[in-house]
């Protein structure tokens, strides 16, 4: 598998976590009146940490392979380029989720 379907692969799972992180402020009201919303939101939250931990590993190997490679990576590039500023607002939401869960 090449850098550049793993940076979509990842770029896509960020888009998840942000429009999910949206999707809770927005209908917060609304989903916790479903009983089964706050355990979805737990384990989504889970999710959302481990990748946060896992991209930052992620992120550096791969920009460390793209940018140290010989031959034009210019697509790769702006994916990597991408990939970082959205893992600052995957963060974000991560952070936000955490004030929504109840334990």
């Amino acid at each position: 598998m090449t850098l550049e379907k793993l940076y979509k692969y990842q770029l896509l799972l960020y888009f998840f976590i942000i429009l999910f992180g949206i999707q809770n402020y927005y209908l917060n009201r609304y989903n916790f009146e479903w009983i089964f919303y706050e355990s979805i939101v737990t384990y989504v939250f889970f999710l959302f940490v481990m990748t946060v931990f896992c991209s930052l590993i992620f992120l550096t190997v791969c920009s460390i392979k793209t940018i140290n490679r010989k031959k034009d990576a210019h697509q790769e590039i702006k994916y990597l380029l991408v990939n970082l500023i959205l893992y600052y607002l995957v963060i974000g939401a991560s952070l936000y989720l955490s004030t929504q869960i109840r334990l």
